[in-house]
């Protein structure tokens, strides 16, 4: 299994080389748990992440419950 950070740098430039075409297969990776760690670390130094939006959630929270649905979804499927 590659790291998290590879994957996300070979997403990135894929994307950059190939700009019109249509990726498949990414919901994989939203199965990994370290994917949403990574996420955090970007949002958590961001002061904007814990302020509440129109329905009171943040940033930050949905992070976490996200990945939880996302992988008892998956798991059930």
């Amino acid at each position: 299994m590659l790291p998290t950070m590879e994957i996300l740098e070979n997403i990135r430039k894929n994307s950059e080389k190939n700009e019109d075409e249509v990726f498949t297969r990414l919901y994989r990776y939203l199965l990994r748990q370290d994917l949403y760690y990574v996420a955090y670390e970007n949002l958590y130094a961001n002061n904007g992440a814990s302020t509440k939006g129109v329905n009171s959630d943040t940033a930050d929270g949905f992070l976490f419950s996200a990945s939880t649905r996302t992988r008892s979804s998956a798991a059930g499927a």
